[in-house]
């Protein structure tokens, strides 16, 4: 079976209008160091198993966090919403993986400046969505 992180990368690298503006820059976890913009960072953040009186259900609630970044807050924000739009409310095939449903649990700017580092030149939307399906 695949993997919930293999199924999310697989979909949004098939999407056209994603590649279009990221290329091929979606990347598990981290955004690699001195990475190009626009791109997609895609991270598994927890996952809450079913369990029934006879053991796992195989039944998954997992929250996977996709934060856009870009070198403008108009262009991250457009491409969060393109991302948005195609995983918001998706059940059926992902790439493999019977999704029965999709819900967006936050979606909020991150500020990546710190009181030490006052750069413009990154914008990032985090977007947070759960995933249920089954695993078995």
């Amino acid at each position: 079976m695949i993997d919930i992180c293999q199924a999310v990368y697989k979909y949004l690298i098939s999407k056209t209008d994603i590649t279009n503006i990221v290329g091929n820059r979606i990347y598990p976890t981290i955004l690699p160091q001195n990475c190009s913009y626009p791109a997609i960072v895609y991270s598994p953040i927890i996952a809450n198993y079913d369990s029934a009186l006879e053991g796992d259900t195989g039944f998954v609630r997992q929250t996977i966090q996709i934060v856009c970044h870009d070198a403008t807050f108009k262009k991250a924000r457009e491409l969060s919403r393109i991302v948005k739009n195609h995983i918001q409310d998706f059940h059926g095939n992902m790439e493999g993986l019977i999704i029965e449903a999709v819900f967006i649990k936050s979606d909020f700017e991150m500020n990546g400046n710190t009181t030490v580092r006052f750069e413009t030149d990154e914008f990032m939307t985090c977007l947070e969505f759960e995933f249920y399906y089954n695993e078995k």
